[in-house]
C-alpha cells in the first residue's frame, strides 16, 4: 500500500517517463554485461567534450527523480553507469546537451573503485558529484 501512495503522490511527468526508464535501465545494463566497452564508448558522446553549465529546465529535475525511483526499485542491479546512461538518453530525447564523467578512486582499504555521473546545466543528475572524490577517467558531452 505504501508503494502504491508514493507512486501516486509522483508529479505527472514522473509518471509518464517510469516506463522509459524502466526500459532504458534494463537495456543499459544488459549492454554493459554482453558488450565490451570499446563498442558502447562511440554512443555515449564525443571524448572530452564538457557541455555548457547553463543549460538546464523542469524535465530536468524530472528525469532525475525518475531515475531515482526506478534505479532503486528494479530487479536488476542499477549501477551508477546504467542511471547515468538511461538519464542521458531521456535527456537527449527532451533537447537537453549532458555530460558523463568516469572516474576512479581507492578506499580505505585500497581497493580501487568505479564511478559515473551525469551532469546536465549544472546539475548533477545522477552519482552527485563524483568529480570531489573520484579522480575523472573519462568524459563524454553532447555536441551541439
Amino acid at each position: 500500500m505504501n508503494t502504491v501512495r508514493r507512486f501516486l503522490r509522483l508529479p505527472g511527468a514522473v509518471k509518464w517517463s517510469l516506463p522509459e526508464a524502466v526500459v532504458l535501465t534494463a537495456y543499459y545494463r544488459h549492454l554493459i554485461l554482453h558488450t565490451p566497452f570499446a563498442k558502447i564508448a562511440p554512443t555515449i558522446g564525443t571524448p572530452r567534450l564538457e557541455t555548457p553549465e547553463d543549460d538546464w529546465g523542469k524535465a530536468l529535475w524530472d528525469v532525475k527523480k525518475t531515475v531515482e525511483v526506478v534505479g532503486k526499485r528494479m530487479p536488476w542491479s542499477c549501477t551508477c553507469l546504467v542511471r547515468a546512461l538511461a538519464a542521458k538518453k531521456m535527456l537527449n530525447r527532451r533537447g537537453f546537451r549532458c555530460t558523463l564523467y568516469m572516474g576512479v578512486a581507492t578506499d580505505s582499504a585500497g581497493k580501487m573503485e568505479a564511478h559515473a555521473w551525469l551532469r546536465c546545466g549544472n546539475v548533477y543528475v545522477t552519482g552527485g558529484n563524483g568529480g570531489s572524490k573520484y579522480t575523472v577517467t573519462a568524459i563524454y558531452g553532447d555536441a551541439q
